[in-house]
């Protein structure tokens, strides 16, 4: 079953705002950049006074303060030469008069892949000017960006998203010209800082961090915002569990007719590579009257690189409940041919309802000789951009036409089904399924491997099919009744510990 972040939580929702931004021209323990260079950062309050409700003895507050970018964008790029190298970042200035420049900037600036690191400083006083709660908070530019205006731009080119998972390579960080994003920004019912508060009248203080004032030239005005909050009984139901107003999910453009390729160009063909696995864990499945079984559950990202879109699409004919399925190619922004690829078959089991490309994937686990254990049962997949893997490659989109699979894979009348991942992106599947996640109950405590394989039967084309298979090792232990696995980092990344 397909997770993505983007479906896991609602989008705040956040009223009226207006906010800014401001980035240097030097390294952070360089000289102030002069005031001309990059936007203005200016922390901007929706509202002056909110009520918040108390849950128990808990609120989640979200006082509704933005980080802005005024005047030009923010933009920050944060890559990895290999796993077994740091993170770096640089900062990317957007001229006012036109152009860019590039100034690098400490890696200790960054929160890994979560975004800047304490960027903002939350201050909460009581009724008397006593500080009751103080939180140091990461900024993720690109998590539910706002327009500040009439007059800003109308879309963003930056992704809705920071981390995806422990294996990203290249990513950007950035807010749109006029555009803001609440840094503590609320998802859903739960959304906001938890504090303890009890009910009564609060000043809420925002503040930028001394540390990125000095980085993006905030100026004292700008970098602190207010907020009067009252802490109120809970009535009514919930107030703000409403989700926004779905966003529309826009498909591809429909296609025209074009010509069949048995040997489509190198130019125009996407690159399937499978990441370790991750997320691995083991859940100990115990049933009344039956012995207890173990299943170890495991994440798996398929990524696309090379040059070009991974679009598959399926048609039906005479009614069939299979699908026939086509890889169609693209060049700068065009169809230019189209191949057959395989099967699609509607998949009506609960959580799905929707179309599975049956060649995508497969799931084994293997011995410590590599020899085969298990086969996971994990076929059919909604193809669909859940993880931004590498953005900084040169074919690489920012902002897909849709994140994650609702919508996006047709209903059980569709005629037609297209699905798609954008270079630069990944889909990932959490496998804890009966049939999907490997049942080790009875198996030997020893080391074994996670292979994920792309492309298995080879009827996608693709630049490059060296790189389709990824291995990851695990450890598994205990006893029937209670396994346990350990998973060695891989490169020094993602040492997941056991359980």
């Amino acid at each position: 079953m397909k997770l993505s972040k983007s479906q896991l939580r609602w989008a705040a929702a956040a009223a009226g705002l207006a906010m800014v931004a401001s980035l240097p021209a030097g390294l952070a323990t360089a000289q102030p950049k002069p005031s001309h260079l990059g936007p203005t950062i200016k922390l901007v309050v929706a509202q002056n006074y909110i009520q918040v409700p108390q849950f128990g003895k808990s609120v989640f507050l979200d006082p509704g303060v933005y980080v802005a970018a005024l005047g030009s964008q923010l933009e920050f790029q944060v890559q990895r030469a290999s796993y077994a190298k740091p993170l770096k970042i640089v900062e990317i200035i957007h001229l006012r008069g036109g152009g860019t420049t590039v100034r690098k900037l400490p890696s200790w600036l960054l929160d890994g892949w979560n975004g800047l690191k304490h960027f903002i400083e939350l201050t909460v006083r009581d009724s008397h000017g006593k500080i009751v709660a103080t939180r140091f908070l990461s900024f993720c530019p690109n998590t539910n960006p706002q327009r500040t205006g009439p007059n800003s731009p109308q879309s963003s080119p930056f992704p809705q998203q920071c981390a995806s998972n422990p294996f990203e390579r290249g990513m950007v960080f950035g807010l749109q010209r006029d555009w803001a994003a609440d840094p503590i920004g609320g998802f859903g019912f739960f959304g906001g800082v938890n504090l303890k508060l009890r009910r009564g009248n609060y000043v809420v203080t925002v503040t930028v961090k001394h540390d990125w004032r000095r980085v993006l030239d905030v100026s004292k005005r700008d970098a602190s915002a207010v907020v009067h909050v009252r802490v109120v009984k809970l009535s009514g139901g919930c107030p703000f569990c409403q989700p926004p107003d779905a966003q529309h999910v826009k498909g591809l453009p429909k296609l025209p007719t074009v010509p069949t390729m048995k040997s489509p160009p190198k130019a125009d063909l996407p690159d399937l590579s499978p990441l370790p696995s991750w997320g691995i864990s083991v859940l100990n499945f115990k049933r009344k009257n039956h012995p207890t079984v173990s299943y170890l559950n495991f994440g798996a990202t398929v990524w696309i690189g090379g040059n070009a879109r991974l679009d598959v699409e399926g048609f039906r004919y005479h009614g069939s409940r299979i699908m026939q399925a086509y890889q169609y190619f693209w060049h700068d922004g065009r169809v230019v041919g189209r191949a057959r690829a395989g099967t699609m078959g509607f998949d009506n089991q609960k959580g799905h309802d929707h179309w599975h490309f049956q060649q995508f994937a497969q799931y084994r686990l293997l011995g410590s000789n590599k020899s085969l254990v298990f086969r996971s049962q994990k076929r059919g997949f909604c193809i669909a951009p859940t993880d931004p893997v590498d953005l900084l490659l040169p074919h690489a989109v920012w902002v897909p036409s849709f994140t994650g699979f609702t919508g996006a894979c047709g209903s059980e009348n569709a005629l037609w089904v297209q699905e798609s991942l954008p270079v630069g992106w990944g889909d990932t599947y959490f496998q804890f399924l009966g049939g999907q996640a490997f049942n080790i109950t009875n198996l030997p405590n020893g080391t074994y491997y996670i292979e994920i394989i792309a492309n298995p039967e080879h009827v996608l084309h693709e630049t490059n099919t060296h790189n389709d298979v990824s291995f990851r090792r695990v450890i598994i232990g205990g006893k029937p009744g209670h396994r346990t696995v350990r998973v060695p980092a891989y490169n020094g990344i993602d040492r997941e510990g056991g359980r």
